[in-house]
């Protein structure tokens, strides 16, 4: 198990890189509609605190199951919000 700082700072990382990203692809296409890109970013910063609130609630009974699914929340998200980024290009 990882420790909670350290899942914090990987939290703050991908949704960093993630707002990067979107700035890069309005910077490279600039006919994409703002508004569409905004969206996205409001999503990133919703999933980053609701990410990092999950976090500070764990369940002492379930430790193993709770980071498990997680990470496995994570990464779904992550990918939605990528998915939503390149198909606006």
């Amino acid at each position: 198990m990882a420790k909670r700082r350290t899942l914090k700072k990987a939290i703050n990382t991908i949704a960093s890189e993630l707002i990067v990203e979107c700035i890069g692809v309005q910077h490279n296409n600039p006919s994409i509609a703002k508004a569409d890109l905004e969206n996205i970013a409001k999503s990133i910063i919703l999933m980053r605190e609701d990410f990092v609130s999950r976090l500070s609630h764990v369940d002492k009974h379930q430790v193993k199951r709770f980071f498990t699914q997680l990470t496995d929340d994570l990464t779904v998200s992550t990918n939605e919000i990528v998915d939503a980024i390149y198909h606006l290009t």
